[in-house]
């Protein structure tokens, strides 16, 4: 079975929920920054976030050959060491199984394709690593490695020593728990710079990303292709591209009051309030740089293209949209009046 086919069909030992807003949580913001890694790098990259575990990475976003299973775990003092990694708790007589146990699991169920079962955190596992940076199980020490081995072979029967040790690895992350958010903003506003130039403000960006990225770890819709489930549950090279592109656009792309007024059939009065609803709008979308506010403008945009079609002049447009549009204005900005409604769907639609 290929693994498009195996991504597929493989069920989920369990699906995540989260939500999106406005804060980054540890494992996110290292499937961020890994993110960036694989771009500067210049891989064809595809990343699930939640999705048969914490960190998924496949070496091809369109045509797979291996995956990298990613399991991100923070401790707030303290090294890691192979018993702790192996160590199973009890719940209602019940041994559940241990974070190595999970990982190795990925390779009972998908097999060959595995290239790797990688143990993320922000503290070192000192047998295998304390410098920040990855390496593998199989360089410990053989006796300081056997606990790992014996415990292992004991939650799981086909676990192998020869053949299945080389595929862990641990990465001694370089965020630190304390202040892993600026560093990632960091990070991102140095890709930015690079990617784009040093006019592009990182934090809306960032925030963006970290909400794109919480979007995939939601439950998996019902997909039928692979190209469904790329779209759904990864973030690839060509979605960085597109939001790069978007970012750019958004930030240097300010509409004037001018490339509406003259189309606007409507009278002196009210387009004069329309007018001044223009300026605060656009004062307010600047002061306001964070993913709740781009997540707002593309639900304008969206609503405002689809109605395009059908709609003879902007007056009819505005018309059309306004009954959708005001609720949602109203939930990013409470006490808004129609005049300002109606500012932000000829700007969004001029933008």
């Amino acid at each position: 079975m290929s693994i498009k086919d195996s991504l597929l069909t493989v069920p989920q030992r369990e699906e995540g929920g989260r939500t999106a807003y406005d804060r980054f949580d540890y494992q996110t913001a290292w499937g961020l920054s890994r993110l960036i890694d694989l771009h500067e790098e210049g891989k064809n990259y595809a990343v699930a976030f939640e999705f048969h575990d914490d960190i998924v990475s496949l070496d091809d976003a369109d045509v797979p050959t291996s995956a990298i299973f990613y399991q991100v775990k923070t401790k707030a003092s303290g090294n890691w060491s192979f018993a702790q990694i192996t160590s199973r708790s009890t719940s209602k007589g019940i041994k559940k199984s241990s974070f190595a146990g999970k990982m190795f699991d990925n390779f009972v169920r998908f097999g060959a394709i595995v290239e790797k079962l990688v143990f993320v955190s922000n503290q070192p596992l000192p047998d295998v690593i304390v410098v920040h940076g990855e390496q593998g199980f199989s360089k410990a020490e053989k006796k300081k490695l056997a606990k790992f081995l014996t415990n292992l072979a004991a939650e799981v029967a086909c676990f192998k020593d020869h053949e299945h040790t080389s595929l862990f690895f641990f990465v001694f992350s370089d965020l630190n728990l304390s202040n892993y958010e600026n560093t990632v903003v960091g990070r991102i506003a140095a890709f930015l710079e690079q990617e784009l130039g040093s006019h592009i403000p990182p934090k809306p960006f960032a925030l963006a990303l970290n909400d794109y990225c919480r979007r995939r770890s939601k439950s998996l819709a019902d997909v039928n292709s692979f190209d469904q489930l790329k779209a759904s549950k990864f973030v690839t090279r060509a979605d960085m591209v597109k939001w790069l592109s978007q970012a750019q656009d958004q930030h240097e792309r300010r509409p004037e009051w001018a490339s509406v007024a003259n189309e606007l059939n409507l009278p002196f009065a009210e387009k004069t309030k329309i007018e001044r609803a223009w300026r605060e709008y656009e004062i307010t979308l600047r002061s306001r740089p964070n993913a709740a506010t781009i997540k707002f403008t593309e639900r304008v945009r969206g609503i405002v293209d689809e109605a395009i079609d059908q709609a003879d002049d902007l007056a009819a447009l505005i018309d059309a949209v306004i009954t959708k549009v005001r609720p949602i204005v109203n939930e990013w900005k409470a006490g808004t009046n129609d005049q300002f409604v109606k500012a932000a769907i000829l700007y969004e639609l001029k933008r």
